[in-house]
């Protein structure tokens, strides 16, 4: 997987903490409790680092709660968990190897019209990572994909309705293969 741009300290502050599960505050040692998010915390002053824990928390992604002995719980609410998730996403891209290997990565699915919002993301999507349309629930993509297929279909829920495939051989290829530069701007060499 690719990441296109750079992810802010405060969504790098958020995933560590979903990463971490629930982390620890001592308000006189900042340091402790936070050996999983010590490394993205090094380089920031600590104003920065509260500042972007508030902002977590007032927009609800973040519980933070005083314990007994002076030190605070962080841990990740559903809407922070659904957040990280969605931003992943936003980020995505599939990664372009020098040499094509030949094989299509084929995506089949068969969405119930209950989910059809889900539905028009996963074509939105799929559109925004270079697919092209073989017929109308069947998308291809000639780079390796399996794993950015299966965070898409996962985030938007409808991994039991879609299906992965490899082709090494397909009918009209050379059509398939002129839509796909043409819309990715792409040329594709055979390693």
């Amino acid at each position: 997987m690719k990441i296109k741009r750079r992810q802010p300290f405060t969504h790098k502050l958020l995933k560590a903490v979903a990463i971490g599960g629930l982390v620890i505050i001592a308000t006189s040692n900042p340091y402790a409790g936070l050996k999983i998010i010590d490394r993205i915390v090094q380089r920031k002053k600590w104003r920065d680092f509260y500042r972007s824990l508030y902002v977590l928390r007032r927009r609800g992604l973040v519980d933070v709660e005083q314990n007994h002995d002076g030190t605070y719980s962080v841990s990740v609410t559903h809407v922070g968990q659904k957040y990280v998730a969605r931003y992943d996403l936003e980020i995505l891209e599939i990664s372009r190897p020098k040499r094509w290997d030949g094989v299509w990565r084929i995506c089949l699915f068969d969405i119930p019209a209950v989910k059809k919002h889900a539905r028009w993301a996963l074509l939105g999507k799929l559109k925004e990572l270079g697919f092209v349309m073989m017929q109308k629930s069947v998308w291809a993509h000639p780079f390796p994909c399996r794993e950015e297929l299966a965070v898409v279909t996962h985030a938007f829920e409808v991994e039991p309705y879609v299906q992965f495939h490899e082709a090494y051989d397909i009918s009209h290829e050379g059509k398939l293969r002129r839509d796909f530069e043409k819309r990715n701007g792409i040329v594709l060499k055979r390693g």
